[in-house]
Order: structure tokens, then sequence, then C-alpha cells
């Protein structure tokens, strides 16, 4: 993949996600009243966003940002596809869900409190694991990071952080449980029937030596699964 193109989507979709910003953040000062659950979602949102340009330009600064695009035929298209849904259009629709129907939905400050604590913890999570990953490779190519830092409580710590960010966002976009339990539920689907049992074939077959000691780890929930 020419590096040069890689590097012109990175500030086109960079450029729409800072506009997605100005339009979101405009609806927040000079749209409605202010309120807590009102700043509370767009400082998640605004994260959200924020992290994204994080991963692009600190943690996957040559790569594309998602991995499955590089599989595809027009590789470079469908990372534009994707990073123009998640970080410019879907943040659009948080923010409509959150203006029209987070007043009838919600059930109060104190419910979204503990979600936003929620949704920081799973960012959290998410970053650090990250930035750990990328630290280890950097310093030692050899180490496996599956052994280092949080992904020694599991394996797949990272997408544990994204099973408690998600449906927090979701719900404090939207104020309803319903939401949050289905978007939880699919998530949990997904990384323990898909994404994990994907990760234990690729370590038992390009971690031979390590598979028994890596796989011994919890895969998903610290302490727990």
């Amino acid at each position: 993949m020419n590096q040069k193109h890689i590097q012109t989507e990175k500030k086109v979709i960079t450029l729409f996600t800072l506009i997605a910003m100005l339009v979101e953040g405009g609806l927040l000062f000079f749209r409605g009243t202010s309120s807590l659950e009102r700043s509370l979602f767009f400082v998640a949102l605004f994260i959200y966003q924020l992290r994204f340009m994080y991963l692009i330009w600190f943690l996957k600064p040559t790569r594309l940002t998602f991995q499955a695009s590089s599989s595809q035929k027009k590789p470079l298209l469908m990372d534009y596809t994707l990073n123009s849904l998640f970080f410019v259009i879907f943040p659009l629709g948080y923010t409509y869900l959150h203006e029209t129907f987070y007043l009838k939905w919600n059930l109060g400050t104190t419910t979204q409190v503990i979600i936003f604590i929620l949704y920081l913890l799973g960012t959290a999570i998410t970053m650090v694991s990250e930035y750990q990953r990328k630290q280890i490779k950097k310093h030692d190519p050899q180490a496996n990071y599956r052994l280092h830092g949080l992904f020694k409580y599991a394996i797949c710590i990272n997408y544990f952080g994204e099973i408690l960010a998600l449906p927090s966002l979701f719900y404090l976009s939207s104020g309803s449980i319903i939401i949050f339990a289905v978007i939880m539920i699919q998530q949990v689907l997904d990384f323990s029937f898909v994404q994990i049992p994907k990760q234990v074939t690729y370590i038992k077959e390009n971690y031979p030596d390590e598979a028994e000691k890596i796989l011994a780890q919890k895969k998903l929930i610290p302490f727990i699964f």
C-alpha cells in the first residue's frame, strides 16, 4: 500500500472528523439547555473521536485503520468507508439520538454518571493496552506482548475494553438501557464466539512454543473468563 495514499487518507478523515466535532460542539453550546447529562454525552463523544485520531496518528501511523480493509480488493476505499462511518457519520447519529430520545428514555443522572465512568474505564483499558502492545513491539520485537502488561490478565483485554465502552456510549447517547444491553450482548457474543477463536487459532499457528502458556491465561475478562 502506497504510504502517500495512506497519509492522505488519514488527513482527509481527520479533517472531516474535526468538522463533525465542530458541529457537535455547536449543538452542545448553542442548542438546548445545558445539563450534566448533555455534557457527559458530548465529553464521551469527543473522547471517542479524539481516541480515533490517537489511533491513526500514534498507534498506526503507517497502516490502515482497519486490519480487515487490507484483505479487500480496494483496501483504501474500504478504509475510507469504515473510517467515515465510525468516526464521522455514526457520531452525528449518536448526537441525533441524544438530542431526540435521551429525555424520553433515560434512567436519571445517577445512572448516566455510572455509565459514563464505565465508558471511561473501558476506553482507558483499550488505550492503555494498545499503547503497551506498541511499546513492547518497539523495544523487544521478539517478546510476545500477550505475556506482558494488561494482556497478561486477558489475552484479548482490548476487546474487554470495547465491551465496556461501546454499549456505554450508546446509553449515553440514547438513554436506553435496552439498547445498552443489546449492544453489550452483541459485543460479548462476537468476541467470545468469533474474534477470540480466531485469535486462539492464530496463536497456535504462529507461536507454537508459547501457545500453551498464552492460552492458559484468561481470554477476555481478567480473573473471570
